[in-house]
């Protein structure tokens, strides 16, 4: 029977959040009521045995989890391909899992394949997959079935089918049962990163897969599913990673409002909540539930096309880089939480933790003199945002009057996230955008090279494109770094996006929920691995 209180009110069928996508800080903090367990400064592999250690104690089998999961709508999808919501990358992760993934650390990870290797000239790449794997139906996992996946997202027009490169499926092949050939027109030096980086968009699905039925190779297969609502999975015996998964089932519930979620846990209607804000964190500690703050590379631009006036002239973009108050912007939005970034991206990648710029500051004045060269001393502009992440909005607002000191006059339009993505996304002069971890060359193939299919600041430098096209041409990583080195300097002087902070990502559970790796990559509930999850 369902009642005002019952979980059933909580799930909506009204999307209030899109999330999209997507090592300046690796600290991590956990609070429970009896306190600090990990604390902020300490290295991240401490931190993180805090989490999801010894400490824990032995995983327990069985038992069911329920996750109230922000954001989703009556469009939400099972498709292994076409995630979009935060709800459709919960779900997936249950269902589904791909050939490599990034590591809640940043690190690509063999999941379905035991290695994928290159030729010398990084034209051809071959996988080996691992032996045994277990489809929900009970089929056996084959390289067929990684040319299918391949083919269904390149012809389907998937977003991962820019993640594939030039790769050429008519004259890549099957060796065998356990080894793929895949070739490519041109050199991809980091294939294997770019598919660890998009794992949640390359699930890997059997031949003659319907989205409608879906079948997968992952850790929970479906019981039930109502877009909009709720899913309910339960365990996948043959899973291929045994003794996980731990969990028998789990039930995923849409929940629209952040202060419906934390309602929720504290009435024990949910075990876990994701994607808070600082807001909720006091009270969630007052009453007993374990809040994870994590620290991540993940970024929040705010995005200026350099093909759109003002912009055109660098001399603006620079003065609206330094314009911007970082460390007050992440006190104001994030209670002090996150980390100041400084205008590039891909801060885990090895490469670019041994870049070293001037760090942007603001410096009012500087700012004025920069408006004045370029004829813009009275700058008025529009900044199009929308809250499909935590804190975009206010981070709008905060950035509206930390440039007003210089007399900039910028007027914030705040659109609900459908009208967002449909009229202002990719379109607007100026507007907002929300990046996961992804490593600098994946990221920088597409926001940043020419033509690239996220690129919200149109940004065409020339220099640029050319050294990305050396980087993807080399397996020489002393080469590569040099050339990043160069990229993120680019970002830094010249680049569309003004990144001022690596955002943080706020989660909470009750105390009988274990096996939780909260993730640097800027994606919630230790990227969803639920396989690792236990309740006591």
């Amino acid at each position: 029977m369902s009642g005002p209180n019952s979980i059933e009110s909580l799930a909506s069928s009204e999307m209030t959040r899109r999330r999209l996508l997507q090592g300046a800080g690796a600290s991590l903090l956990v609070v429970s009521s009896g306190g600090l367990l990990a604390a902020c400064g300490g290295s991240s592999k401490s931190s993180t045995a805090a989490v999801a250690g010894a400490a824990e104690g032995k995983p327990v089998l069985g038992g069911l989890l329920r996750v109230g999961a922000q954001g989703g709508s009556n469009t939400d999808t099972l498709d292994a391909n076409a995630v979009l919501t935060n709800t459709d990358f919960a779900r997936a992760a249950q269902l589904y899992d791909p050939l490599l993934r990034l590591s809640t650390q940043g690190k690509p990870e063999n999941v379905l394949a035991t290695s994928v290797t290159p030729n010398k000239t990084a034209t051809q790449w071959t996988i080996k997959l691992r032996e045994g794997v277990k489809f929900h139906d009970g089929s056996e996992l084959t390289a067929k079935d990684v040319l299918f996946t391949f083919n269904r997202v390149i012809s389907g027009k998937y977003s991962a089918a820019v993640i594939l490169g030039s790769l050429d499926l008519k004259t890549s092949k099957a060796v065998d049962d356990h080894t793929i050939v895949l070739k490519f027109t041109s050199p991809y030096s980091f294939f294997a990163e770019a598919i660890a980086a998009r794992f949640e968009t390359l699930y890997i699905v059997p031949v003659g897969y319907d989205p409608k039925k879906p079948i997968g190779c992952g850790p929970f297969k479906l019981k039930s599913f109502t877009p909009g609502r709720e899913s309910v999975t339960v365990k996948h015996e043959e899973y291929w990673d045994h003794p996980r998964p731990y969990l028998n089932e789990i039930r995923t519930i849409n929940v629209n409002e952040e202060s419906a979620q934390v309602s929720a846990l504290q009435a024990g209607q949910v075990d876990c909540i994701d994607n808070l804000t600082a807001a909720s964190v006091a009270a969630l500690q007052a009453a007993g539930q374990v809040v994870s703050i994590a620290k991540t590379a993940g970024w929040t631009p705010l995005c200026m096309r350099v093909d759109k006036a003002p912009f055109t002239d660098n001399r603006v973009r620079e003065a609206m880089k330094l314009a911007v108050n970082r460390k007050g912007m992440i006190e104001s939005v994030f209670s002090g939480n996150g980390s100041i970034a400084n205008d590039y991206f891909g801060t885990l990648t090895p490469a670019v933790t041994t870049v070293h710029l001037p760090q942007h500051e603001q410096d009012i004045e500087k700012v004025k003199s920069l408006l004045k060269a370029a004829g813009q001393s009275n700058l008025t502009i529009q900044l199009f945002t929308s809250e499909i992440a935590p804190g975009m909005e206010q981070t709008a607002e905060v950035l509206a009057t930390q440039a007003a000191a210089a007399g900039i006059k910028i007027a914030v339009v705040k659109q609900p996230s459908t009208e967002y993505f449909a009229r202002s996304y990719l379109k607007v002069p100026f507007g907002m955008d929300y990046w996961p971890y992804q490593p600098y060359l994946v990221a920088a193939g597409q926001a940043n090279v020419t033509g690239g299919v996220f690129s919200f600041t149109k940004f065409n430098s020339p220099a640029y494109n050319k050294f990305y096209k050396e980087a993807t041409s080399t397996l020489d990583e002393n080469k590569q770094q040099e050339i990043i080195h160069e990229m993120a300097k680019i970002d830094w002087a010249e680049g569309g996006n003004i990144i001022p902070y690596n955002f943080p990502i706020i989660d909470s559970w009750n105390k009988k929920v274990h096996g939780i790796t909260p993730s640097l990559l800027g994606q919630p509930l230790g990227n969803f691995q639920f396989k690792n999850f236990w309740v006591s």
